[in-house]
């Protein structure tokens, strides 16, 4: 899913989405993309994923 693609499957659930970027410490620290769907205007995401698909599935959970 593009990014383009999410931002109108978030629209017709009166939601945004946007990008973070998290540090996942451990023995390998790296820095990783967080796909966060929410509500952008008070910095509140309801789901987190690495993946626009695994965001909308979580999302999906919650909604049902």
């Amino acid at each position: 899913m593009t990014e383009k693609d999410a931002v109108n499957r978030a629209a017709t659930l009166g939601l945004s989405v946007w990008v973070t970027q998290a540090i996942a410490v451990g023995r390998k620290s790296r820095i990783i993309d967080l796909h966060c769907v929410g509500f952008a205007s008070i910095n509140l995401p309801l789901v987190e994923a690495e993946t626009w698909e695994e965001a909308f599935y979580l999302l999906s959970e919650i909604i049902e």
